[in-house]
């Protein structure tokens, strides 16, 4: 077996000052305890190693104890390499070089700094469980075994990133998923590599079919009764260590208007709940457009009253509707961005006065029209009635799309778009699922 030599681990670790070493007797031998006193905790060190090192003195003066014999920690591995070692020493694990037998033994001692499972801030649920994932991945699997409660749960377990070796698991619930689209993603995931940390964010980005694709593929929980629920549903989850949300995949179009409330809610009421959900879709997506086709080039679609005063309201407005449509877009995204940063207060405070201050002034000097007003803002409002922040952006993109098609050629610009839209969208198929599945079997 190849020597461990503790100058390299120093070496490898750049002689950091947290590394501590303790020089042991193990009998008639020598052994030397290391750990980072920022990963471990003493207690655990104190329990596993010292208290039985010290009563087999007491008992034994004069034996040499087995390391792995004298050990009391549950997980305990043996190191072959230098690069095992540092890993070891990274993850929260203390080690313990024995001279006599050429040996280098990791245990477990890592400290547990997580939080209670509390509510997504970003996921609240009326009838819901009150329960999120944390930053610790057997917590969450944890979690997720509990609402389960089935043998037929299955984890694989991945290390990614070149240099930071995150544990990342995979998990599916035997029977319900797909085995095909299970050992694609197991594929895909064991193919990254990255020289930097890896979380969510970066593996969202891998896993896509299209990586061009305005459409989000996977779908992103923090709810720990959500992720159960889809899997239970066939879906496949993706949890990282020092994450707080599971990924979903595959993921289908009606995916991202389902909330937690919908699956425990009766058939009627969660049916209302969606056509709200979708008519708050439709009028994020299309309202702006139907604006600019209808003052720019059919005015004859409106009633008489109603275009002569949308007519009367626009002749002090020295610009053309797609500018001052963006201009007030790109207001209410500022005062929305700026509410989401700031505290509660601050931001109910910011976003109530900013919007109605701003909106009147711009008025009233003549920038935009009372109409436009009330559209942007019913737009805004039927864009945040979805619940999924990454259909929220794809339905921003796509309403630029269609802002862009009406001002070229009216409603007849908003069809091409729109048709454009729809066949990139129907066309997609994530895993090898279609994108946009019926809905009965989305919910299935």
């Amino acid at each position: 077996m190849p020597t461990v030599q503790i100058a390299l681990i120093q070496e490898a670790l750049f002689h950091t000052d947290d590394l501590i070493m303790r020089e042991l007797n193990m009998g008639t031998s020598h052994a030397t305890l290391l750990y980072l006193e920022t990963m471990c905790d003493s207690a655990k060190i104190e329990t596993s190693l010292l208290k039985p090192l010290q009563r087999e003195h007491m008992d034994f003066p004069q034996s040499e104890p087995r390391i792995e014999e004298l050990l009391t920690a549950v997980k305990v591995q043996h190191c072959r390499s230098v690069q095992e070692a540092v890993d070891a020493l990274l993850q929260g694990s203390a080690l313990i070089r024995s001279e006599a037998d050429n040996l280098c033994v990791s245990f477990n001692a890592g400290k547990e700094n997580t939080r209670t499972p509390n509510e997504p801030e970003n996921e609240r649920s009326l009838g819901g469980n009150r329960d999120g994932f944390v930053e610790h991945l057997q917590t969450n699997l944890n979690l997720i075994r509990k609402h389960l409660s089935s043998g037929d749960i299955r984890v694989k377990y991945f290390k990614l990133g070149k240099n930071a070796n995150r544990a990342t698991a995979l998990i599916w619930l035997d029977g319900a998923a797909d085995q095909q689209v299970v050992n694609e993603a197991a594929e895909r995931i064991a193919a990254l590599s990255s020289t930097h940390d890896l979380h969510p964010g970066l593996i969202r980005k891998q896993l896509r079919e299209n990586k061009y694709s305005i459409f989000p593929q996977t779908f992103n929980t923090e709810r720990v009764d959500f992720a159960a629920a889809l899997l239970a549903r066939g879906r496949i989850g993706v949890i990282c260590d020092q994450s707080s949300s599971c990924l979903i995949l595959p993921a289908s179009i009606y995916t991202f208007m389902l909330t937690v409330d919908d699956l425990i809610q009766g058939t009627w009421p969660s049916l209302l709940m969606r056509l709200v959900r979708v008519v708050g879709l439709l009028f994020g997506l299309m309202l702006p457009s139907f604006y600019i086709a209808i003052v720019g080039f059919n005015y004859e679609v409106l009633p008489f009253k109603m275009a002569f005063s949308i007519k009367s309201s626009l002749e002090n407005v020295p610009y053309q509707p797609i500018v001052e449509t963006m201009l007030m877009i790109f207001i209410f995204q500022l005062i929305a961005e700026a509410t989401l940063r700031l505290p509660s207060a601050l931001a109910q405070m910011t976003g109530i006065v900013g919007g109605i201050i701003i909106s009147e002034a711009l008025v009233q000097i003549g920038f935009v029209s009372n109409i436009l007003i009330v559209i942007i803002a019913l737009t805004t409002i039927g864009k945040f009635v979805i619940p999924s922040m990454e259909l929220r952006s794809t339905t921003t993109i796509a309403q630029f799309t269609l802002i862009f098609g009406a001002t070229i050629l009216g409603f007849y610009g908003i069809a091409f778009a729109l048709i454009g839209i729809l066949i990139h969208m129907l066309a997609l198929e994530p895993f090898g699922v279609p994108y946009c599945l019926p809905i009965r079997s989305a919910k299935s």
